[in-house]
This record gives C-alpha cells, structure tokens and sequence, in this order.
C-alpha cells in the first residue's frame, strides 16, 4: 500500500462482464465523432461507481476494504443488464452522459456500502442510488444538438448483461489528460476468497 500519509483518491465500483464493455467502446467511439464539447470517459472508466470516497490517507482505506469485505460478504452475486442512454440531470439541461443499469439486487448493495463505512466518516448519499456508468461529461452546448440527435437514436440500445460477483476499490489519478483508474482490491461478493489487485 502507499505510505501513511499520502491522501487516495478513491471510489468503491462493480465493473462489466468484456462483451458489454466492448459494446460501450463501441458507442463511446461512434459518439466520439460527433465532435461535441464532451470529456469522454476512458475505456478503462467505464465502470459503475457505487460510492465515491474522495481523498482517503492510506491507513483509512486499509480500513475501509476490511470493513467492506465483512460487509458484502453476505451479499449475493448479481446479474445487471446495461441498456439505455441518459444524461443527468436531463437531455435538455446535459451535464452527464450515461448508460442505465438494472439489476435486482444492485441498488441492495449500493446501500450496503452506504450502510458499511458510515461509521468510518463517510456520509451517507444523500440521493437514491442511480445505477448507472458515465459516458462522458459535458463540458458546453457546443456542438449538443446534433449529439442529442444521435443519443436519440441509442436511447434504447441493448448493451448485455454482466455477472457482478465482487466489488472494487479503485484508485484515481486525476492527469490533464483525464483521469487514470487503478484497482487496489477486489472485494468478493457472497462466500469466495478475496484477492488482492495492489
């Protein structure tokens, strides 16, 4: 792990199964050409945030995974299905771009975390959980309508489904570029062993 005082940007995730990542590639790549004023999302972003921790010493996120790992341990594994594209808070007032995802059981394990590291500092959402994986951000309207008119077309895409059988705590490295994701642990759902991605 890092030394004790360096502060981790860091954020607890579910991630897809290849196939709907490729599919999400895919449209990311068509989108791309629009030439919208959108900071899109890397491929390796593409993920399902549940819950982001902000910055984190290193000491503290050795307790968060083990508070985590004891949380979700009876949490079962879970199928989500991506399908559909929105943007928060509205197409017409865009600041996210987003994929839906649906699961039962999803919006469960959100809360669980939520409930899990409460008692280590971290506030509660203060919002119902949304699942969902961000596109891109948009930055201006520059460019929005025709962009709005190709998300129009997509707004009912099938994306496939995903077996969701750990969580993860990532790593961010904010780079002008955009940010770099890193996983630190995957944390098992259910009764599987854990392992260690650092």
């Amino acid at each position: 792990m890092e030394s004790e005082s360096e502060r981790i940007r860091s954020f607890v995730a579910i991630d897809v199964a290849p196939p709907v990542l490729k599919a999400l590639q895919e449209l990311r790549e068509q989108l791309l050409r629009v030439k919208a004023d959108v900071r899109w999302v890397r491929p390796e972003g593409l993920h399902a945030t549940l819950k982001f921790l902000g910055y984190v010493e290193a000491p503290h996120l050795e307790k968060v995974q083990a508070t985590l790992a004891a949380a979700v341990r009876t949490q079962a594994a879970l199928q989500v299905h991506a399908y559909g594209l929105g943007a928060f808070p509205s197409l017409r007032r865009p600041r996210v771009l987003w994929v839906g995802l649906q699961g039962e059981g999803l919006v469960g394990l959100a809360r669980c975390v939520d409930a899990a590291l409460e008692p280590l500092g971290f506030e509660r959402e203060p919002r119902g959980f949304t699942p969902h994986i961000t596109l891109g951000r948009v930055n201006s309207l520059r460019g929005w309508p025709r962009l709005e008119e190709e998300l129009k077309a997509h707004l009912a895409d099938d994306f496939g489904d995903s077996a969701v059988d750990s969580v993860t705590i990532y790593r961010s490295t904010l780079r002008p570029e955009g940010a770099a994701y890193t996983p630190l642990w995957t944390i098992p759902l259910s009764r599987h062993k854990e392992r260690s991605t650092a």
